[in-house]
């Protein structure tokens, strides 16, 4: 049995002066008081999954591992790609949204719309992440989410005063969920790491549990969700199931996103199994998605590769390389990533322009930026709810 989320009382400093700006309605619900959430330690917890379930976790985890090795051969850097997907998918969980292409040019300009930035420090997280490597620890916790909220104004590190989720902007009372007090969080992530560091589980079902505790804890002021998700992969990396490619997890969590809310809702009543079903039933779908995105590229790639014409090895036959890693790119970025200068980035582009790999972006107050419009609709299909049960169904 999995232990339920406990409570305990603390008490809410009132300011007199500030309640006399709060609706009556709202002012008689604000106590004195406030109960937050104390989670049950799990480093050691049995962890009890449905014969069934467990099953089709071990099939999942095979399954995934069979596709990031196969990816390994590839000539392009696939999980670079993937990794927007599930950037985008991620975000749009949390009622973030932005086009892929305004995103990709994020990276690259600051004159890029606002929700567009904050996706792209998603990507920039996701980056983070693979990049990481050894045990997960409170330190590298804490370095996604900083990256994650580069560049926002929001506090970074570990949150110094009470959060809640839900209610009012005003007090805890009327919350959905009240998570752990600052004293404890020292504790609870030290709980959590150790989680992390097991063996004897399936790395599926660890990491499942690793996010819903994760996100039980809700360690920072903002970016949780967003940080969790992107831990997912931290996780199945750190226990070899993905240690090369990505995979867009969040894909097949928004696939059915209020399925998956209630299972970390229930989680703290001690019902364990529907979050774990929710991530395997995710690492499933993404596994379908990530395929269909592979294929769908190697034909674009393929068609790119007939109509370049020039001698192999030249900047040509390396541009569509880069364009699979940043879609929107300047002639200047061309020129710095390709090693070439800038007069022969230009040429390139526009080159490009005529065969249909890039197009030039109408807004001409951004500056001169390019989009490979074909990577760009892949994308934007594969991070859209029509679009994965499209792609789950093909």
């Amino acid at each position: 049995m999995w232990p339920r989320v406990e409570y305990e009382t603390y008490r809410w400093n009132r300011d007199e002066e500030d309640l006399l700006l709060i609706p009556k309605s709202r002012r008689r619900k604000i106590t004195s008081s406030y109960e937050a959430a104390v989670p049950a330690p799990i480093s050691s917890l049995p962890v009890e999954v449905p014969a069934e379930l467990a099953r089709r976790a071990a099939e999942a985890c095979a399954v995934a591992i069979r596709f990031d090795q196969a990816q390994v051969g590839r000539g392009y850097d696939l999980p670079a790609l993937m990794l927007r997907s599930e950037s985008s998918s991620s975000s749009q969980i949390e009622r973030l949204t932005s086009s892929v292409r305004n995103v990709a040019l994020a990276e690259l300009s600051d004159k890029a719309p606002e929700n567009a930035k904050l996706i792209a420090g998603n990507v920039a997280a996701m980056r983070e992440v693979l990049e990481q490597g050894g045990p997960v620890d409170v330190v590298s916790l804490c370095q996604v989410h900083d990256v994650l909220m580069a560049g926002t104004g929001e506090a970074k590190g570990l949150r110094e005063e009470q959060m809640w989720i839900g209610g009012t902007p005003y007090s805890p009372h009327g919350a959905s969920f009240v998570p752990p007090h600052v004293s404890r969080l020292t504790a609870c992530l030290g709980d959590l790491v150790s989680f992390g560091g097991r063996e004897d589980l399936s790395p599926v079902v660890k990491a499942a549990v690793f996010h819903a505790q994760f996100e039980t804890i809700h360690p920072f002021t903002d970016g949780n969700g967003r940080t969790g998700r992107a831990l997912l992969h931290r996780m199945l990396a750190r226990d070899e199931v993905l240690p090369h490619a990505t995979l867009p997890l969040s894909a097949g969590l928004l696939h059915d996103v209020d399925s998956y809310m209630e299972a970390l809702a229930v989680y703290h009543d001690g019902q364990v199994e529907p979050i774990i079903e929710r991530v395997v039933s995710a690492l499933e779908l993404s596994v379908v998605v990530g395929a269909r995105i592979a294929s769908d590229v190697d034909v674009v790639l393929a068609r790119w590769r007939e109509a370049t014409k020039e001698r192999k090895g030249s900047a040509a036959h390396r541009l569509p390389a880069l364009l699979v890693e940043q879609p929107v790119v300047s002639v200047a970025y061309v020129a710095e990533k390709l090693e070439i200068s800038e007069r022969a980035a230009r040429s390139l582009v526009e080159v490009a322009c005529e065969r249909g790999i890039l197009s030039r972006m109408g807004n001409a107050r951004r500056g001169a930026f390019y989009q490979a419009s074909d990577l760009i609709e892949i994308l934007e299909e594969a991070s859209s709810t029509q679009g994965i049960r499209r792609m789950a169904a093909r």
